[in-house]
């Protein structure tokens, strides 16, 4: 079967990578869908493992975009925030920003265009892992099957974390666009320290847009309103966004090595 891996950059596909590489799983093509809204240590991580995988028999990464204006300059041009600043069920910028592009590059892909023709199915690897059951889903349409390998080797994420220090490797962070309203509190305040640039970004993001139903990325709370009142600190939180998150919530893990 005609394997791809989705990698996001951060823990969890990660460890997927290294897990597959110890028990060789054969990988046809690892696939990194840029939104052009990542922050920098992502990308840095992106380089990194596309060497590592290399290194150790595995595709190097291929990095994947939506053709034409990138997720930020839709929004501004929209005048409008990620969709799920709008409620929890809106997930349309991951499915324009992150899976499109992949299954876009497979249907050109040769390789994927022959296992079609021969009426198989391409298997994609996603690294939901032990601790977030509830999102690997049984999945499979016309040309694609999923796989959750982290499920399968019961690999939570402490078992992620455990796998890329023995490999060796650095913390990736976590893996998201910037102005995502899923970070948490914790992490805009982290990123105004060590990215003041990518909040200025995602304030003027923010003041952008026509808001009427929500005061900002936070939904009740706007960004600004957010970094400047320490209180509300203590009951914003993140949550889990379907393709775009990756492991670790944790202020600590935001920003990798």
């Amino acid at each position: 079967m005609t394997r791809i891996v989705a990698f996001g950059a951060g823990w969890n596909s990660t460890a997927m990578l290294i897990g597959m590489a110890d028990r060789g799983i054969h990988v046809d093509a690892t696939l990194f869908s840029d939104t052009s809204a990542e922050l920098p240590h992502t990308y840095r991580h992106v380089e990194r493992m596309s060497d590592w995988c290399v290194k150790h028999a595995l595709p190097q990464v291929t990095v994947v975009r939506v053709s034409g204006e990138n997720i930020e300059q839709n929004l501004l041009r929209r005048k409008a925030l990620p969709s799920v600043a709008y409620g929890p069920k809106f997930k349309t910028c991951s499915q324009r920003f992150k899976i499109e592009p992949q299954e876009k590059w497979c249907n050109n892909w040769p390789r994927a265009r022959e296992a079609w023709d021969r009426g198989e199915l391409i298997e994609k690897c996603v690294g939901f892992d032990l601790d977030e059951p509830q999102r690997a889903k049984p999945f499979r349409d016309a040309k694609y099957v999923n796989r959750y390998p982290l499920i399968e080797w019961e690999w939570g994420l402490e078992e992620c974390r455990e796998a890329i220090r023995r490999a060796g490797l650095p913390s990736p962070g976590k893996s998201s666009c910037f102005f995502c309203p899923n970070r948490t509190a914790s992490e805009f305040r982290l990123m105004r320290e060590v990215y003041p640039e990518y909040i200025e970004r995602a304030m003027a993001l923010e003041a952008n847009a026509n808001l009427t139903t929500i005061k900002g990325l936070k939904r009740d709370h706007s960004l600004k309103e957010l970094l400047a009142n320490s209180e509300l600190f203590a009951f914003t939180s993140g949550e889990n966004c379907g393709t775009c998150y990756d492991g670790g919530t944790e202020a600590c893990d935001a920003f990798g090595s």
